[in-house]
Order: structure tokens, then sequence, then C-alpha cells
């Protein structure tokens, strides 16, 4: 079993329909995810440490890319997004670690290159 890594996050908007619906700052870049956890309260401007999970569509959603910079790219105004990264074994190494996605078990062939996953989503958990 992976140790589950936290990464700093700034908190810059709580949807004021969905407020599990939350815009994060993570590595300088403007990301919205689905709180699935919090143990408190969570509140606009305040800096917590997280963790992220990716959720993946049914179909293929990672290929190889030429694109070396870890980055997320959201897609329009919902959830969806591009997530291009390293897959590193079990961790695929992005703005953030996802750990055990599963990834490296449904295209080997790609461990230790680079690529784009489409996410539905991008689930935050806040560290207690």
């Amino acid at each position: 079993m992976l140790i589950t890594k936290t990464h700093k996050v700034l908190v810059v908007g709580i949807d004021q329909f969905v407020e599990d619906a939350i815009l994060l700052v993570i590595e300088g870049v403007e990301v919205r995810c689905f709180a699935i956890n919090s143990p408190s309260k969570i509140e606009v401007g305040k800096i917590y440490e997280a963790e992220f999970e990716m959720v993946l569509p049914d179909e293929d959603a990672v290929s190889a890319t030429q694109c070396e910079k870890m980055q997320i790219k959201m897609l329009g105004s919902g959830f969806p997004c591009e997530v291009f990264g390293y897959l590193d074994g079990e961790v695929f190494r992005s703005l953030v670690d996802f750990m055990d996605q599963d990834i490296h078990y449904e295209y080997p062939h790609l461990n230790g290159q680079f690529v784009k996953i489409n996410a539905d989503r991008i689930d935050v958990s806040f560290a207690r």
C-alpha cells in the first residue's frame, strides 16, 4: 500500500449551489475539484493540506503525449479536465501525485512515459 501524499492548496471559491464543488489553487494553477471529505468547514482564502484522486471515464482515458509539462487543464466550466504528467509505476506524477490509480495495470506500456489523462473530475480530500 502506498503512503498518500498531501499537498498544500489554497481555497479560492466554493460553488454557491453545489457546496462540494470547490475551486483550488494547486501549484499556482486554478483547478475545480469535488470535495469528498473535509473534517471541518472549508473556508475561502485559507490554505489546507489535501490529497487527490482522479475519477476516470469507463472508456480509454490515457494516451502517450509529447507534452512533458506537468499540468492540469480544465475543460469548460465543469469538472472534466486533462491531466498531463509522468507515469511512475503506481504513482502518476503531475501538479500533484495521484497515488494508486491503477493506471499502470491497464497501461503498462506507458510506464516511464509522459501521458495525458482525460479525467471526469478530480476528487479532493482535506487532511485532518
